[in-house]
């Protein structure tokens, strides 16, 4: 392969600007930050990387991405292979769905398997041979016929199968209970024409010059000899456990971290020592593509018998990781996104991952020198918020190692419990590992708030000054769920408790919000009763949010209720209302709006309609008053890679909705931007302006105040359009009253305020 300077091509089908997004798009931000395997197929590298698939020209250097919008059939992908007999990449996902990508780009579904009912169907890997796949399960092995592009027979073995090699009339298969094989001319459906030649565990196997070869993990490299035994070839050196081995033209390659070795016969290897680190190698010719991790696909040539990197660095700008606990937003409207969870049960632990998003670029907070600095565990990060008073400073949370400081992204410093007033759940053992901060949030005076839960204080306060405080709001000590903050309206604090003592706290804090001593609280444990009397204990409240009226909105496990007067709240009983929807079928009945359904998060976009995040049941968005359904997204209508919804932000300017999942991070171009103060001409602005003839989406008008009036009219002053501003924004079709599209010419946009008190106007060119 000629060498030559490396230039990154940037191809990914993202937005440059959120406004050139049209309404009702959607975009896929997929993290494509650790590479793990590659494949070579004509001019390109296709890289499978944190479960998804990218690709790397190598004439011309230009990234491309592959998502369930743009190509792919589904998400979250297991393994890749390629097929010369068909000249087709084979994708099998997580899920055992299958496409067959083609050099062209188009692409074949076959989604037999992944539609079969069954306990378990974890893939593990894929082998071709000639035409043919085999594809190892935790049960079996899966035939899949390439050339028919049809699923074949399905082999239950009763063993969770790492991989298969046809050899000398058999299939063999291996598994961490040992090495099977069945008789290809006997009837291999019957389990029990399968023969187990002995117990070692196999992660690998592969056919190379008349031998058959396996990599035993704990051991090294070996042959399969005629009688069943092992042979040694190559011992692990160091506990350095071989990771992969590839047949590729007339030499096989065996290779782990440091070494790859490289057979030219089957007596014959030599070994090379890796430049850097290397999770899998294959071949390209005399070279090597490697993928490395987190520092993605490189080039690796030989010299002086060593393998050096020729250029390197290979991925696509994307989140570091697909996690999505938190959304938020800079000072100037850039995502902000905490990536951990509320770990109570110390069952799962997230790598720090705290990233900004500009609507172009991402940006991935330091992470090892924050391990570096602090010589504790980086992990399970909660939220992240950005300094009123000064842009680039951010401070991070973590459920169980405190706040972290940062500088355009960049550690300064890190706070528990030994260096501030910050405390930990703990009382003994793993002090440090129980600093629990699950929510940030500043005030109107730059003080930074935070939960500190299961302590004797939960609100911490890090004043704008630098100086801590506490405050000791006895009716919540020591719960061991607190998480969100809010500063409603009136300047009274509310505190949301999860789980456990599940139930919100408000404090009426009466203008002196860091002095308690004149401050009115109350905690109501969450056995609501509705306006219909109806009782419902909630185990799980997750998520409270205020509107645009001033009502509290409320997502629990038993479905969506509501505060319709706040202010009433430390006035006896409380009642939370549930929306009422009328069936409209002539009964005079209606049902409760999502009833029993989790509901984990809900937000308010710039037309006081609620988006609403649920587990297991996907988004919705409701109308301001929750009577009508206006959308409802799930992964079988829309690009949402999972229908557990963990986080909803909604960027004010441009309306655009992002979407955190279990299974990663969407955006949606809404239709509600945030309302102006006040209508302005030098605010009103539309896009795309102008409208050039091959554009057939919706054209939009941003900058008007809420429920503004709004014509668009023709240069003779004739009614071409009439609406009503949805938030702060109005979308046209480009068509007339009568639906037929507009001709070429100036149409005139005039609005005005929901009074009729002030007017303004912008002009739209339209091109045909």
């Amino acid at each position: 392969m000629k060498k030559r300077t490396f230039t990154l091509l940037m191809f990914v089908f993202l937005s440059l600007s959120w406004l050139c997004a049209a309404i009702g798009d959607w975009t896929v931000h997929n993290s494509y930050r650790y590479a793990t395997g590659c494949r070579t197929m004509d001019d390109k590298v296709y890289v499978l990387s944190a479960g998804n698939l990218y690709s790397y020209n190598k004439e011309d250097g230009e990234l491309r991405i592959y998502d369930h919008i743009n190509t792919l059939s589904d998400v979250r992908v297991a393994c890749i292979e390629y097929c010369d007999a068909t000249d087709a990449l084979v994708v099998v996902y997580e899920n055992a769905n299958v496409d067959l990508l083609y050099d062209d780009e188009t692409i074949y579904n076959i989604s037999d398997f992944k539609n079969k009912t069954l306990a378990d169907k974890q893939i593990n890997n894929l082998q071709v041979s000639d035409s043919m796949g085999y594809i190892s399960t935790s049960f079996g092995v899966v035939e899949l016929n390439l050339k028919r592009q049809e699923f074949g027979n399905t082999y239950t073995i009763g063993q969770n199968v790492n991989s298969v090699a046809l050899f000398d009339g058999y299939l063999f298969a291996c598994t961490s209970a040992g090495l099977f094989r069945g008789n290809l001319n006997d009837n291999l459906l019957d389990n029990k024409n399968w023969e187990k030649l002995f117990d070692y565990s196999i992660s690998a196997l592969c056919e190379y010059g008349g031998k058959l070869y396996c990599i035993l993990p704990d051991l090294g490299f070996y042959s399969v000899e005629v009688n069943g035994r092992l042979r040694l070839l190559i011992k692990n050196e160091n506990k350095v456990k071989f990771s992969y081995m590839r047949v590729a033209g007339d030499r096989m390659f065996v290779g782990n971290a440091s070494k790859v070795f490289v057979y030219d016969s089957p007596d014959e290897y030599t070994a090379y020592t890796l430049f850097g680190k290397s999770l899998y190698l294959h071949p390209d010719g005399n070279d090597f593509w490697s993928c490395n991790g987190a520092d993605g696909l490189s080039l690796l040539s030989l010299k002086d018998g060593k393998l050096y990197e020729a250029f390197g660095g290979v991925q696509p700008d994307s989140p570091i990781r697909s996690y999505c606990e938190y959304l938020g937003f800079s000072n100037d409207g850039n995502l902000l996104v905490a990536g951990g969870n509320l770990n109570y049960f110390d069952l799962t632990f997230y790598d720090g991952t705290v990233m900004m998003f500009d609507g172009d670029k991402w940006l991935n907070f330091q992470e090892q020198e924050v391990k570096d600095a602090t010589k504790l565990k980086y992990w399970n990060m909660t939220s992240v918020v950005e300094d009123p008073n000064e842009k680039g400073h951010y401070f991070a949370s973590s459920f169980g190692m405190g706040l972290y400081e940062f500088r355009n992204g960049e550690f300064v410093k890190h706070y528990n419990h030994e260096n501030s007033v910050l405390e930990s759940a703990a009382r003994s053992g793993l002090v440090n590992r129980y600093v629990r901060v699950p929510r940030l949030k500043y005030d109107d005076d730059g003080n930074l708030w935070m939960t500190n839960t299961g302590t004797k204080d939960i609100i911490k306060v890090l004043k704008s000054d630098g100086a801590w405080t506490t405050l000791p709001y006895k009716d919540i000590a020591k719960n061991p769920t607190m998480v969100d903050i809010l500063f409603d309206s009136r300047g009274w604090l509310w505190v949301t408790s999860l789980q456990a003592d599940a139930g919100l706290f408000c404090a009426k804090m009466n203008g002196t919000p860091l002095d308690t001593s004149d401050d009115e609280t109350k905690f109501v444990y969450a056995h609501f009763k509705n306006q219909d009397a109806a009782s419902y204990d909630i185990n799980q409240l997750y998520s409270l949010v205020e509107d645009r009226n001033g009502q509290m909105w409320i997502g629990t496990d038993a479905g969506l209720f509501v505060l319709p007067n706040p202010k009433k709240f430390f006035d006896g009983a409380v009642t939370f209302n549930q929306i009422k929807v009328p069936r409209n079928d002539g009964t005079g009945l209606a049902d409760y709006l999502l009833s029993n359904v989790i509901i984990q998060t809900i937000c308010v976009d710039g037309a006081n309609r609620k988006w609403i995040g649920t587990l297991g049941n996907g988004l919705y968005l409701v109308s301001a008053d929750g009577l009508e359904t206006i959308h409802h997204f799930t992964t079988e209508n829309s690009p949402l890679p999972s229908n557990n919804i963990v986080s909803v932000a909604i960027e004010e300017t441009s309306g655009k909705v992002f979407i955190g999942t279990s299974e990663g991070l969407v955006s949606y171009m809404g239709d509600a931007t945030e309302p102006a103060a006040t209508l302005d001409e030098k605010s009103l602005h539309a896009y795309p302006n102008p409208v050039r003839e091959d554009y057939t989406g919706e054209i939009s008008v941003t900058g008007f105040t809420q429920d503004c009036n709004v014509k668009i009219i023709d240069s003779a002053g004739t009614l071409i359009h009439e609406t009503t501003s949805t938030g702060g924004q109005i979308t046209w079709n480009g068509c007339n009253m009568r639906g037929e599209r507009v001709s070429a010419g100036v149409y005139y946009v005039l609005a005005y305020d929901e009074g009729g008190n002030k007017g303004a106007a912008t002009k739209i060119l339209i091109i045909r």
